[in-house]
C-alpha cells in the first residue's frame, strides 16, 4: 500500500505541473482539426485533399516545440533544490519516477493526437474514401518526433542544473552536428581548397553528421516526405533507434545525477571539459572565417586573429556560465592554450592544406573509371540528366590521370611561375594575399569524379592549364563515350522531352511527332559525334535548340537543356529548315539599319554609348558579333559580355532587333567603335 501511495503522489504532482501543457496540447490539435476542415472545403481535387492528411514540416515544428516545452516542464523540478529534496524524500526508485514522468508526458500528447487523427480518418472517408496510409504515417511521424525531441530536451535538463543552461543545451544537442559541425568543412574547404567541388554525395563526414541529431532527422524526414514509403520508413527506423538510445541514456544519467546539482550550471562536472572543447573549437573556427571574410578573404592574418579571438571569448563565456561568476573568465589557462593550439591546427590544415587535399590524385591501380565534366554544365546539356554514366576507363582513364597530375604539378613550371599565379595561390605564404584559384584564358575547369575500385568515389575540381587542356580534350572529345558523360541527350528517353524550340536570329517552336522527334535527335547526335574539340573552340554555332524535360518551358517541374548547332551540322539544319526555321539567317546576312552599343569602359571608368548607322562601320563591326545566347557556348572563351549590343535590322515583318555580344576585347571593340 505504501508503494502505491508513494507512486501516486509524484504522479499527481507531475500531472498538476503538466496541466498547462495539457491545455496547450489539446488546443493545438483542436486548431489543427479546424484548419483541416477549412482546407478540405477549399480543395478542388482528390490530390489536394490527400495532401492535407500527409505529415508536414509546419506541424512537425509545432510538435517539436510542444515536446521541448513538455520535457522542460516535466523535469523542471531537477533545477529546484526544494522540489528535488521533495522527490528525493519519497520512497520511490529514481528509475520508476523517470518512467512515470515519461509516461505522463507521452499520454498527454498521444491521447489528443489519436482523437484528432480519428476525426481526420472520418473526414477522409467521407471526402475521398481513402487516405489511410497518410493518416497512419502522420500519427507515427508526429509521435516519433515528439518522443525524440522530448528525450533530447530531457537529456539537456538532466545534464544541467539551471533552466536557461538547459534550454541552451537543447539547442546544442539539436543543432551541433547537423548545422555547426556539418558546415565547417564545406566553408573552410570552399575557402582554401582549389579542388573542392562542393559535392557532398561522396562525403562520409557530411552524410554522418546529418543523422547525429534526432530532431534534425525528424525535420529531414519531413523535407523528404514525398520521396516514397521506403525513405519514410528509413527515417522512422533511425528515429526509433534514437528514441531507444536516448531513453536508456537519460534513465542512466537520471539515476546517477547528484541531487545537490540543482541550481548549478552543469550536473556532471566531469563532462565540463569535454563539452567546453566541443563548443569552443567550432565556435573559434567560425569566428576565424568571419574575420577572414571581413578582411575580403585576402589575408591569413585575419583568419588567425579570428580563431584566437574566438577561443578567448567563447572559452571565457563558457567558464562564466559554468561558475556563474564573471571572474571565472581567467580560469583553466592550460586548457585554454591546448584548445587554442588545437583550433589553430585545424585552421592550418585547411589554410595551408597540411594533409594535401589539393595534391590528391588517386593511383591508377585504385581507380575503376573517371567521369569528367566541364564546369558550367548548363551549357553542356547536363541539367536534364540522362542515365548515370560509369565514366572513362582504359587508355582514356590513363590519359586523363596523367594530364590532371601534370596540371596539378604545373606550379613547378617556369612559365606558370612567371604568371604569378602560384605566388598568389600559395597556402604557405601565411600572411600573404591569398586567392583560392585563378582561371586564365584557355584554361578549362573540370569536375572530376573518381570511381574507386573499393566502391567509394572522390569528386574534385581541377584547372587544366591551356596546352594540357587542349591535349586532353582533343583526344577525349573524339570519343562518343566521353560525350555521353557531357550531353545527357545521348542517354535519355526522347519521350521525356515535352517542348523543343529553335533559337537563332528568330525563335521557332518545333511541333514534332514521336517519330520526327526520334529522327531529329538521332540526326543531331550523329553529327555531334563528328564534332571535334577544335571545332568547338573555333566555331560559333548557327543557333541552338532548347528542350524542356518533365513539363512545358517555364513550368515549375520543367528542366531546360540547351544544345548548340554548328555550321557543319548540315542534316540537322536541313531538318530544321523543313520545319520552317530560318537557319540561313545570320548576323552576317541581315539587313542591318543601325547598331547601338552601351556598357562600361574599364579604362576611363565611365559608361559609354554609341549609335552606328554607317554601312561600312556596320559591316566591319558585325563580323565581331555573336548572339547573346552564345555566351555560354562550351570551349569559346573570348566572348565579351561587358558591352550590350543591340542590332536593329529589317525583314519582311518590318523593323526588328536582336541583342549581341562581341568576340573581341574591350580595347579592340573600342577601337572598332572609334574608327
Amino acid at each position: 500500500m505504501t508503494s502505491r501511495i508513494s507512486y501516486s503522489k509524484p504522479s499527481r504532482e507531475n500531472r498538476k505541473r503538466m496541466l498547462g501543457m495539457t491545455i496547450i496540447t489539446v488546443l493545438t490539435f483542436f486548431i489543427k482539426a479546424v484548419f483541416l476542415v477549412m482546407g478540405v472545403n477549399e480543395c478542388s481535387s482528390h490530390t489536394e485533399v490527400l495532401r492535407l492528411f500527409q505529415p508536414n514540416m509546419g506541424m512537425a515544428s509545432v510538435v517539436i516545440v510542444l515536446a521541448a516545452c513538455s520535457a522542460a516542464v516535466s523535469l523542471y523540478y531537477l533545477h529546484s533544490r526544494k522540489q528535488t529534496d521533495f522527490y528525493e524524500s519519497l520512497p520511490i526508485k529514481r528509475a520508476t519516477l523517470f518512467r512515470l514522468v515519461v509516461q505522463n508526458s507521452l499520454f498527454i500528447f498521444l491521447i489528443p493526437l489519436v482523437i484528432e487523427e480519428a476525426i481526420e480518418f472520418v473526414i477522409a472517408q467521407q471526402q475521398i474514401s481513402g487516405g489511410g496510409w497518410e493518416i497512419v504515417s502522420s500519427s507515427l511521424w508526429y509521435l516519433l518526433i515528439f518522443a525524440a525531441t522530448w528525450l533530447t530536451m530531457a537529456l539537456a535538463m538532466i545534464m544541467t542544473g539551471n533552466i536557461i543552461v538547459g534550454i541552451l543545451g537543447f539547442g546544442v544537442f539539436a543543432s551541433y552536428f547537423p548545422i555547426v559541425i556539418y558546415n565547417i568543412f564545406p566553408i573552410y574547404a570552399g575557402s582554401f581548397f582549389a579542388t573542392y567541388s562542393g559535392n557532398t554525395a561522396d562525403n562520409v563526414y557530411n552524410n554522418i553528421t546529418s543523422y547525429l541529431s534526432p530532431v534534425w532527422v525528424g525535420l529531414r524526414g519531413m523535407a523528404d516526405i514525398n520521396s516514397g514509403r521506403e525513405t519514410q520508413i528509413k527515417y522512422m527506423m533511425i528515429l526509433l533507434l534514437w528514441i531507444v538510445g536516448l531513453y536508456v541514456l537519460c534513465r542512466t544519467l537520471y539515476n546517477k545525477r547528484p541531487a545537490e546539482s540543482a541550481g548549478r550550471a552543469m550536473a556532471f562536472t566531469k563532462a565540463n571539459t569535454v563539452i567546453k572543447v566541443l563548443l569552443v573549437i567550432p565556435s573559434a573556427l567560425y569566428s576565424g572565417i568571419i574575420f577572414y571574410s571581413l578582411g575580403n578573404a585576402r589575408y591569413i592574418f585575419w583568419l588567425i586573429f579570428g580563431v584566437v579571438f574566438g577561443v578567448f571569448v567563447i572559452h571565457a563565456l563558457i567558464e562564466c556560465i559554468y561558475e556563474f561568476d564573471v571572474r571565472a573568465i581567467f580560469c583553466h589557462k592550460k586548457q585554454l592554450i591546448v584548445i587554442m593550439l588545437g583550433s589553430l591546427f585545424i585552421m592550418a590544415s585547411f589554410s595551408a592544406d597540411l594533409f594535401g587535399y589539393d595534391r590528391y590524385i588517386p593511383k591508377a591501380s585504385r581507380v575503376d573509371s573517371i567521369e569528367i565534366k566541364p564546369l558550367g554544365v548548363n551549357s553542356y546539356g547536363y541539367w536534364g540528366k540522362g542515365e548515370e554514366r560509369s565514366g572513362l576507363n582504359g587508355e582514356e582513364k590513363q590519359l586523363a590521370l596523367s594530364v590532371i597530375k601534370e596540371s596539378v604539378e604545373v606550379k613547378n613550371n617556369a612559365e606558370t611561375s612567371s604568371s604569378e599565379y602560384y605566388e598568389k595561390n600559395s597556402k604557405f605564404l601565411f600572411f600573404s594575399s591569398v586567392s583560392k584559384k585563378e582561371v586564365m584564358r584557355g584554361d578549362i575547369e573540370i569536375s572530376t569524379t573518381f570511381y574507386m575500385k573499393n566502391g567509394n568515389r572522390k569528386v574534385r575540381n581541377y584547372i587544366l592549364r591551356s596546352q594540357k587542356a587542349k591535349e586532353l580534350y582533343n583526344k577525349l572529345y573524339a570519343t562518343r563515350e566521353f560525350k555521353k558523360n557531357i550531353y545527357s541527350l545521348y542517354t535519355r528517353d526522347y519521350n521525356d522531352i515535352k517542348e523543343i524550340t529553335w533559337s537563332g536570329i528568330e525563335t521557332e517552336y518545333l511541333n514534332l511527332t514521336k517519330e520526327e522527334k526520334k529522327q531529329f535527335f538521332d540526326t543531331y547526335l550523329s553529327e555531334l559525334d563528328g564534332l571535334s574539340y577544335t571545332d568547338v573552340q573555333k566555331t560559333v554555332p548557327v543557333g541552338n535548340i532548347d528542350i524542356s524535360i518533365g513539363g512545358t518551358m517555364g513550368s515549375e517541374n520543367a528542366i531546360q537543356d540547351t544544345y548548340y548547332i554548328y555550321p557543319s551540322f548540315k542534316k540537322t539544319l536541313a531538318f530544321l529548315a523543313q520545319k520552317g526555321c530560318a537557319v540561313n539567317q545570320t548576323i552576317d546576312n541581315l539587313d542591318i539599319s543601325s547598331i547601338g552599343v552601351e556598357g562600361y569602359d574599364g579604362n576611363t571608368g565611365e559608361n559609354i554609348r554609341y549609335g552606328i548607322t554607317d554601312k561600312k562601320r556596320i559591316n566591319k563591326l558585325k563580323k565581331k558579333l555573336v548572339l547573346q545566347q552564345m555566351e555560354n557556348v562550351p570551349g569559346i572563351t573570348v566572348i565579351n559580355g561587358n558591352m550590350d549590343i543591340q542590332v536593329n535590322y529589317k525583314n519582311k515583318n518590318g523593323e526588328n532587333s536582336i541583342y549581341c555580344y562581341s568576340i573581341c576585347t574591350d580595347d579592340e571593340l573600342q577601337q572598332l567603335l572609334k574608327e
